[in-house]
């Protein structure tokens, strides 16, 4: 009976034992866990809201300019380095003449001076150096817009290529009064748009954020009508009703056949006499960098660009006050 109880004794030391030892293990592996959560979150979760370098800066350039496979094109540079990440240095036009310059498809833009019989024939070189030249005389007329990885953020596969990790960022930044501008940071994975469509996506709400109320002399109730194309079954007709006040903009407007028009809120930014229309709301076929909208004041008057068809999207058409 002594022996019975000295072996049962024995056995509840161990089991015990046992599962003390298991608790153990268990705490270990929560706060295994939790570190590498905590480091998980101190490398992809990085906060680089402030830019990292200078963008720049001469010695990120050495590959020179590229234009990526996107359409349309635009000119770029792209930098890697493993003790900073990688980033695309976009040189975006802040106008649709500028941009379109940059169209392989316009055949007075650059493109069509590299277009030899044989394709054999063309220069990358000489193509990357011309177009360095080209943005050198007209800065002022880009956008700086960096799309940054960080290192922490980067891994590579098992053939080598440089690719993203699970819910990493990647950060956004515009050049602006000589610093570098936070402008947003996303999931790598959800980024679904890519090019200028993706840059005007990012840079309009920069652009719209901090503007002036209206000023009274353009504020008030306008109509306009312009003629649009021509189609089989006869010419398109539009008119458009513009609601000014202090802080919006409201269109609205009725077409015979006319052309497609974004109806809704606009934002005004005055531009000396001109006051300058841009797209608000959620519809990405409307929404520009540049100004869908001019509107002039001459003296009592008021005048319209933008509206109607290729016919007379460029001319001033008067309107009417209420």
């Amino acid at each position: 009976m002594k022996y019975c109880i000295k072996l049962f004794a024995l056995l509840f030391l161990l089991n015990s034992c046992k599962n003390e030892t298991k608790e153990v293990r268990n705490k270990t592996a929560v706060k295994t866990q939790k570190n590498d959560e905590v480091k998980i979150s101190a490398t992809v979760y990085k906060d680089y809201t402030i830019a990292p370098v200078n963008f720049l800066d001469e010695k990120y350039k050495i590959d020179g300019l590229d234009f990526p496979g996107i359409s349309p094109p635009y000119p770029a540079y792209h930098f890697y380095d493993e003790n900073l990440g990688q980033f695309n240095f976009n040189y975006v036009g802040k106008s649709r003449l500028i941009r379109y310059y940059w169209d392989t498809d316009n055949s007075d833009g650059f493109f069509a001076h590299f277009r030899p019989e044989n394709p054999a024939e063309e220069d990358p070189k000489l193509m990357k150096k011309q177009a360095n030249d080209i943005i050198k005389k007209s800065l002022n007329d880009y956008y700086f817009v960096v799309e940054f990885s960080p290192k922490e953020a980067l891994t590579r596969s098992k053939d080598g290529f440089l690719q993203s990790k699970k819910d990493a960022y990647t950060y956004f930044y515009v050049y602006e009064n000589n610093k570098w501008i936070f402008l947003k940071r996303l999931f790598t994975s959800d980024i679904q748009k890519e090019g200028i469509e993706l840059f005007t996506e990012l840079l309009l709400p920069h652009k719209l954020k901090d503007i002036k109320p209206i000023a009274e002399e353009f504020q008030g109730k306008f109509k306009a009508e312009a003629d649009g194309e021509y189609t089989n079954d006869g010419q398109g007709h539009t008119t458009y009703y513009f609601t000014i006040i202090k802080n919006k903009i409201d269109l609205k407007y009725e077409a015979f056949r006319g052309d497609f028009v974004c109806e809704g809120e606009y934002k005004g930014i005055q531009n000396g006499t001109i006051l300058e229309l841009y797209y608000d709301r959620e519809d990405d076929r409307c929404l520009k960098l540049d100004p869908t909208y001019l509107i002039k004041r001459e003296n009592d008057n008021f005048f319209i660009k933008g509206i109607g068809g290729e016919g007379t999207i460029n001319d001033w058409i008067k309107m009417d006050k209420e």
